[in-house]
């Protein structure tokens, strides 16, 4: 059998049924087992994956790094994690690195931001591959696995208007970021199905999708008469949900009696809190686990050229936050 052959056979390549099972046989009886890193040496590459976000210690990123693990589960790859404001404060120069000296196969970008520019741009000139979750930006460079959030969060206001909520208030991200903007938008269709808007006064942005911008969010809301406060109010994620949440029953209000809270991404801990939070889910594992896949596709495909967009279904998940209207007194 000639060498080539084998060495398809042991590289994933493609061989006639009947070689295929001839050299995986032969290969069992010598107990041969191939090496990652040989391999990885004989084609210039470093066996690894770069995946960068602005913080890896949010539950939603957790879940995308699930998924990526899983697709890597069987491909003897390393995987580089890269926060962009890992101190508080926003610095590529690691990534910059990777990129510059090399040492990743492919980049898988977790909500890219426009921020990021310079750093797509970077690897575009190195011809590294790039894979884009749920991104703000991705500037066309690569392929992109996301969600839609307007629907789902449609779906979410008309839960709460069949609730007999009236009055809403919306807690989001960062002003400029695409998905709050569009859960923002789901949620004013529902209304406006219902010749309901959002006062200007109960539309919020926090500088960050972390849960200590639910703290000032609640006291605002706290500070106002119960008769004219929101009784239901939707959050741009989970994290500023709970910390919404946190601050209210710490002040002894009653939820969802006097008012209903929901969040949004699915996140585990969503659901290990009384009461649970009603959100919802984003195919988080799935987002990661896909685009990890079509890295491995671009890495070993160089001249395939992709900026294919699949989007993955959201669900919305229903649980004790959320509840009738309180009467009004």
């Amino acid at each position: 059998m000639a060498f080539s052959t084998v060495s398809r056979v042991l590289n994933g390549g493609y061989a006639s049924a009947d070689a295929r099972q001839r050299v995986e046989k032969a290969a069992r009886d010598l107990g041969y087992s191939p090496s990652p890193a040989a391999r990885n040496l004989k084609m210039g590459r470093q066996g690894c994956f770069g995946v960068v976000v602005e913080s890896s210690q949010g539950p939603w990123f957790t879940q995308v790094l699930a998924g990526i693990e899983e697709a890597l589960e069987e491909k003897a790859l390393g995987l580089m994690l890269g926060s962009l404001a890992l101190r508080g404060r926003y610095d590529d120069s690691a990534v910059r690195r990777w990129i510059t000296e090399r040492r990743v196969d492919g980049i898988m970008f977790a909500r890219c931001t426009r921020r990021e520019e310079e750093l797509v741009r970077l690897a575009k000139r190195a011809r590294l591959p790039m894979a884009f979750i749920a991104p703000d930006e991705h500037f066309g460079a690569g392929p992109v696995f996301a969600t839609r959030n307007r629907a789902p969060a449609a779906e979410l206001g008309e839960h709460l208007y069949a609730f007999g909520h009236r009055r809403f208030a919306f807690l989001g991200g960062p002003h400029d970021s695409v998905d709050t903007n569009d859960r923002l938008r789901g949620l004013r269709d529902a209304l406006g199905a219902h010749d309901l808007d959002l006062k200007p006064a109960d539309v919020t942005f926090a500088p960050s999708y972390g849960p200590e911008g639910g703290g000032p969010f609640a006291a605002a809301w706290l500070g106002r008469p119960r008769a004219q406060a929101p009784t239901a109010v939707v959050c741009g994620n989970d994290a500023l949900a709970l910390g919404f949440l946190r601050a209210v029953l710490q002040a002894g209000v009653r939820v969802p009696d006097d008012v209903s809270v929901t969040g949004f991404d699915g996140s585990p801990e969503a659901g290990l809190y009384w009461p649970g939070l009603t959100t919802v889910r984003q195919p988080s594992e799935a987002m990661g686990d896909a685009a990890c896949k079509a890295l491995l596709r671009l890495v070993d495909n160089p001249s395939v050229v992709d900026t294919s967009r699949l989007d993955l279904p959201a669900a919305l998940v229903i649980r004790e936050s959320t509840g009738p209207a309180p009467r009004q007194k």
